[in-house]
């Protein structure tokens, strides 16, 4: 029997890729009290889930990748009075993260091919792509109320006050101390994705490809990512002097995304400030 839907609450974490998602599903989201957190194992059961249990407050989160749409309007038919959080990181910063991803995945092409700023047809990413407003906005399309906007930095630079704005949109508690601090994931050093670039070039098609059957698609994309960290092992060992000491990405790329999206960084900052709620009023109204 499904449950009455003003017996309980559902908070649904649509996670953007390269956020600290995977840090908040391991390390936040299970040390909340006063919630009972679904993890994205067990994501496609989650309306079983709440239908066979008791609690009065859910959290679910799944990570959206570049569907984030699709996402927010799956949860919607759900409950569109759900409510949202969304985890943003500065532009500049959240790009390159996606391309070191890109470049550890067996991808060849460099910052600049990967990230078109100018064309109106992009191989990978675009401007578009890095409109952050637009997935507020799409939020609010959705759901009946404002999502929580979170941002990466305070995450990384202040944890305490990041758990205290996302209880007090839940309405749960959290002793800080009890999150380990540690990434989930460590980074691969420049010089070892250079070299992963270069051997990917030679190896990989530098946009991936699916294969049509699902099944054969998991086995196959199994296989390319066991080689390409087999490919950063290696790399490790590889000279500094036949690396090269240029970047993986040139900072004036890097401060041109910084610069073009400054608005809509300013944007975002402004929306959270004026629509989450604050440690010290933890109630919504």
């Amino acid at each position: 029997m499904t449950r009455d839907p003003s017996e309980f609450e559902v908070f649904f974490h649509v996670g953007l890729g390269r956020a600290a998602s995977t840090y908040l599903q391991n390390r936040v989201f299970p040390k909340l009290e006063g919630i009972r957190y679904i993890h994205r194992d067990r994501y496609r059961a989650f309306p079983k889930i709440i239908d066979r249990s008791r609690h009065t407050k859910y959290l679910v989160s799944r990570e959206a990748a570049r569907r984030l749409k699709d996402r927010l309007r799956e949860f919607a038919e759900y409950r569109r009075d759900g409510k949202v959080i969304l985890v943003l990181r500065r532009h500049d910063q959240w790009i390159a993260s996606h391309y070191r991803r890109y470049v550890k995945n067996g991808g060849s092409h460099s910052f600049e091919r990967f990230l078109d700023l100018d064309g109106n047809h992009p191989i990978l990413w675009g401007r578009d792509d890095l409109e952050f407003m637009t997935m507020i906005r799409s939020a609010e399309h959705y759901f009946d109320r404002p999502p929580l906007v979170l941002f990466q930095e305070e995450l990384t630079n202040n944890l305490e006050r990041f758990v205290a704005r996302l209880t007090a949109f839940t309405g749960t508690t959290c002793d800080p101390a009890k999150i380990n601090p540690n990434p989930v994931h460590r980074s691969y050093s420049t010089q070892r994705l250079k070299v992963a670039r270069k051997v990917g070039a030679s190896l990989f098609p530098p946009i991936p490809t699916h294969h049509p059957n699902p099944t054969l698609h998991r086995v196959q994309r199994r296989a390319h990512l066991v080689l390409c960290h087999l490919i950063l092992a290696l790399a490790r060992w590889v000279p500094a002097s036949v690396v090269g000491d240029e970047p993986l990405i040139l900072p004036e790329q890097l401060a041109r995304v910084h610069d073009e999206t400054a608005n809509d960084w300013a944007s975002c900052l402004a929306f959270a400030a004026a629509h989450n709620p604050t440690p010290e009023h933890p109630t919504l109204s």
